[in-house]
């Protein structure tokens, strides 16, 4: 009889500790999820200017995730190691702002004198896997004739697109089933895979970019 009024007893605390836990939970801040972001209003995506995190001072070749490429081909980021990356995370349905960030990128590839550009590749990452499949990857790069030795278009797992997007200082959330809103960046990465130039919002000029990747390039 002991041992039961002993249980009861131990329950009783328990369950109301439990319910003291919840109240202030409830009563106090609630934690962001993952992909919170501030503003939900995505009429004006194209011109909007969403501040991102910060970049985390760490290689994005540490990471241990795998990704799928446009041919399907199973990689790691560390693969990428040695050259300069010009690195955006786009979805490929977008209408929006990811047309304008591929163009820049595009820009940046085009004012690239030859040794830097031979010594740069440039990174696409897809913050929508489910639709972005290394086929439908491929058809866009296809589409946007962004060739296989400079371009690098990549698929992941939801998580490690996470990942991936807080080292970078990348901020996006799903606003609907078939759109997200996002910061507009374009990182720039030493042959580390570390971070040494962004662009957060959309510009006509890629002058600061090409200068950056050109002194990296060269050794600078």
């Amino acid at each position: 009889m002991k041992n039961v009024l002993s249980f009861a007893t131990v329950t009783v605390v328990t369950l109301l500790l439990v319910a003291c836990s919840s109240k202030k939970q409830s009563d106090g801040h609630r934690q962001e999820e993952p992909m919170e972001m501030a503003g939900d209003n995505h009429s004006a995506h194209a011109d909007m200017q969403m501040g991102a995190g910060e970049p985390t001072d760490a290689s994005i070749y540490n990471v241990s995730s795998a990704w799928k490429t446009r041919y399907g081909n199973t990689i790691k980021l560390d693969s990428l190691r040695g050259k300069v990356q010009v690195v955006a995370m786009v979805y490929t349905y977008c209408e929006h702002a990811c047309p304008r960030i591929l163009a820049d990128m595009k820009r940046i590839e085009g004012a690239l004198n030859q040794d830097a550009l031979s010594k740069t590749n440039f990174t696409i990452v897809s913050i929508d896997p489910e639709r972005d499949s290394p086929q439908r990857l491929r058809q866009f790069a296809d589409e946007n004739n962004l060739s296989d030795n400079r371009w690098t278009l990549l698929n992941g797992d939801q998580g490690d697109i996470l990942e991936l997007a807080a080292l970078l200082g990348f901020k996006y959330k799903r606003v609907s089933e078939t759109d997200f809103t996002h910061s507009n960046m374009i990182t720039v990465l030493n042959k580390e895979g570390e971070v040494t130039y962004q662009r957060n919002k959309l510009v006509d000029k890629p002058t600061d970019a090409v200068s950056s990747i050109e002194k990296l390039a060269s050794g600078g």
